[in-house]
C-alpha cells in the first residue's frame, strides 16, 4: 500500500490533531485572536483545533498544551468569514435607445454632455463606454 504525498498526510494529522490548551493567565479573558473570540478562566483547558492552537501557544504567557480537557470535548475552530457578495451589474439595454434617449442617459447619470451631431453608433458607443467606467469601477 503506498501512502499519500505529505501533504495529504498532513492535511489529515492537521485535521485529526485537536490539541487541549490550557489558559495560564490569572484573570479572565476573551482571546483578540481574528475568528476564534473565546472566553478563558484561569486554568481552563479547551480542545482546539490545530489551526487555533498554533495561533494561540504563540502567546506562551498565557496558553500552554495540556493533557486533558476539563469540560466539553467539542472540537472548537475559526469561526466562519463572511465571503464577500459581488452585485451583479444592471442591465440596461443601450441597443434599444435612440439617439436621444442615449444623450439624456448620459447627462442624467454620468453628467457628460454628447453632441447631437454624432451618429446615433458612436453615441451608443460612447455611453456604454461610460457606463464601462462608472459601473466597473464601484
Amino acid at each position: 500500500m503506498i501512502l499519500g504525498g505529505y501533504r495529504e498526510v498532513a492535511a489529515f494529522f492537521m485535521e485529526h490533531y485537536m490539541p487541549h490548551l490550557k489558559y495560564i493567565a490569572a484573570t479572565v479573558k476573551t482571546d483578540s485572536i481574528n475568528g476564534v473570540g473565546l472566553n478563558w478562566q484561569p486554568g481552563q483547558v479547551r480542545n482546539v483545533t490545530a489551526e487555533v492552537a498554533e495561533r494561540l501557544l504563540v502567546f506562551t504567557d498565557t496558553w500552554q498544551i495540556a493533557g486533558e480537557a476539563n469540560g466539553s470535548n467539542e472540537r472548537i475552530g475559526l469561526a466562519e468569514q463572511p465571503q464577500a457578495v459581488e452585485e451583479p451589474l444592471p442591465v440596461i439595454d443601450f441597443h434599444a435607445m435612440n439617439k436621444n434617449a442615449l444623450i439624456e442617459y448620459a447627462e442624467r447619470h454620468y453628467n457628460e454632455r454628447l453632441g447631437k451631431r454624432q451618429s446615433e453608433e458612436t453615441v451608443r458607443h460612447k455611453v456604454i463606454a461610460l457606463f464601462s467606467r462608472h459601473e466597473m469601477a464601484d
